[in-house]
């Protein structure tokens, strides 16, 4: 993302079972990187398997739920499921931020909701069908 002054987001975390602990770790790291790039910002966070979890609307104002924000999930993955959600909630970003490992159980989501930029993080064949597909290669030092 270029610089700018503030941004109004979406992210999620896909926390299925196939992702653990280190990669939660990546993942709010990265977000993090993210709202330092930024002199202001509105980002709707939350995590996903089947169902979402723990939805926080972090801004300049909290940024220090992101350092206690607690990843849950462990079932299956079901990407449909953030799509319902924004739905359900009204959220409509100007860009919708998944970070996963790219094993969508089922479909990619909904390719006209938004702009989306699918964050995929082990498996280097991954490629989305909508939206921009970005492999994560940094490792857990």
């Amino acid at each position: 993302m270029k610089e700018a002054t503030t941004i109004d987001i979406a992210i999620s975390m896909d926390m299925s079972g196939s992702i653990g602990h280190e990669d939660a770790t990546v993942f709010l790291s990265e977000i993090k990187g993210i709202m330092d790039q930024y002199e202001d910002f509105s980002i709707n966070l939350w995590c996903f398997d089947t169902e979402i979890y723990n939805h926080k609307t972090i801004t300049h104002d909290n940024v220090e739920d992101l350092v206690d924000y607690e990843p849950q999930g462990g079932g299956g993955t079901m990407f449909e499921a953030n799509w319902e959600f924004m739905r359900e909630q009204n959220i409509q970003p100007k860009k919708f931020i998944m970070f996963t490992d790219g094993y969508p159980c089922g479909s990619w989501g909904e390719e006209d909701y938004c702009d989306t930029i699918f964050i995929v993080k082990g498996n280097t064949q991954a490629e989305s069908p909508f939206g921009q597909t970005v492999i994560y290669e940094k490792e857990v030092a």
